[in-house]
């Protein structure tokens, strides 16, 4: 499937995921003998059956959603201020075999005689629903200081290891994601679609520890790629008001990004929009 401008419809099946976890499910048949407690007993022991059939359900339907938005695929977006063209963007997710993903996002920007490049570059697995990150690389190039950071993910010894000379300072977390990963794990939480909120720990552009959340602000409509789209609205939560962060995710492409912007002082200061979408490798 491909996006040139006009953007062919992608199908989940969801129904389909959710029917096959139904049917797996291991304690469908499952019986409740008598006991000397009474009916009491047995009522309390059949809701305990029920909610952990549900929650196998539900954990199977979201592992089997993590694997339908883990595919392959490049995204080009316009980078716009106000209206105007200034600059490009991409972000293209690879499957690197055994079960390795490299995820890979950049931009360039230029305003009069200003300029910045960025580069992100993550490998990660998938562990049941979660992205489990193994590698973040961060460069940034332009007008102003250059910066570099790249940090090894180590998950058998439970610790942050260096690469490139970039020193370690951030403490390890089990739920540790990075600045880049991250929003492919928010892509496959939209997805499951269980939350309306979402709280991430990763390790920033600096090496710091910092804390991410978002939320569902709205569920509407965008033209994007010359039609009209269902979009879900989601704000990046900060605890001040001097800036604004949203982005749109289209449930028909794969819950894609397909816009962001950001707002500071009332104005526009950057907005992303999807020009192309291609599906494989």
């Amino acid at each position: 499937m491909q996006l040139y401008k006009g953007i062919t419809m992608l199908k989940l099946p969801l129904f389909a995921v959710f029917m096959a976890a139904f049917a797996n499910s291991a304690l469908a048949n499952t019986t409740v003998e008598p006991t000397n407690a009474g009916t009491q007993s047995v009522k309390a022991t059949s809701v305990e059956i029920k909610n952990t059939e549900i929650e196998n359900i539900e954990t199977t339907r979201a592992v089997q959603m993590a694997n339908i938005i883990t595919q392959p695929y490049a995204a080009s977006y316009e980078l716009l201020r106000r209206g105007r063209r200034h600059g490009t963007a991409s972000r293209v997710l690879t499957d690197l075999g055994d079960g390795e993903w490299h995820y890979e996002t950049s931009s360039r920007a230029s305003l009069l005689f200003l300029s910045d490049r960025r580069h992100n570059e993550s490998t990660f697995l998938i562990n049941n629903d979660r992205v489990q990150p193994l590698t973040y690389v961060y460069e940034r190039r332009g007008t102003g200081s250059n910066r570099d950071y790249a940090v090894r993910f180590d998950h058998t010894a439970k610790e942050l290891l260096e690469m490139n000379g970039s020193p370690v300072t951030a403490e390890w977390g089990d739920d540790l994601l990075d600045a880049n990963a991250v929003l492919h794990q928010l892509q496959i939480d939209l997805a499951i679609g269980e939350l309306e909120e979402f709280d991430y720990h990763l390790i920033d552009e600096d090496g710091r520890n910092i804390h991410y959340e978002f939320a569902i602000t709205a569920r509407e409509s965008m033209r994007v790629g010359g039609q009209s789209r269902n979009v879900i609205k989601v704000e990046r939560v900060r605890d001040h008001d001097r800036r604004q962060t949203y982005f749109w995710f289209a449930p028909s492409l794969n819950f894609t990004l397909v816009a962001m912007q950001q707002i500071e002082g009332g104005k526009e200061q950057l907005k992303l929009e999807l020009t192309e979408l291609t599906f494989g490798n």
